[in-house]
């Protein structure tokens, strides 16, 4: 049952969107007119540099992560190396 009001609720919503859309959309393209005068190149290239910027610092930061991974394994394996192998007793 909770199909059919789902059904009907989106057939509603529907309807009312198609009554409405002469209304609202005159409105949404004054509210976007605006906007699309500005001049978009500068903001792109904004936008490109900091992402590239980003990239780049997430580059090192893994990088960094990477090894200090790496050293910490390797630290931890030569403890266990050490600890298997007992002294030898020379007397």
């Amino acid at each position: 049952m909770a199909s059919r009001s789902v059904f009907i609720t989106g057939v509603a919503v529907g309807i009312g969107v198609k009554w409405l859309s002469p209304y609202f959309v005159p409105v949404l393209g004054a509210l976007i007119s605006p906007i699309t005068r500005l001049e978009v190149k500068p903001l792109a290239k904004a936008s490109l540099k900091a992402g590239w910027l980003g990239l780049e610092r997430g580059r090192e930061l893994f990088a960094y992560l990477g090894e200090t991974v790496q050293d910490v394994f390797a630290e931890a394996r030569e403890e266990l190396v050490r600890a298997e192998k007992p002294p030898v007793d020379l007397s």
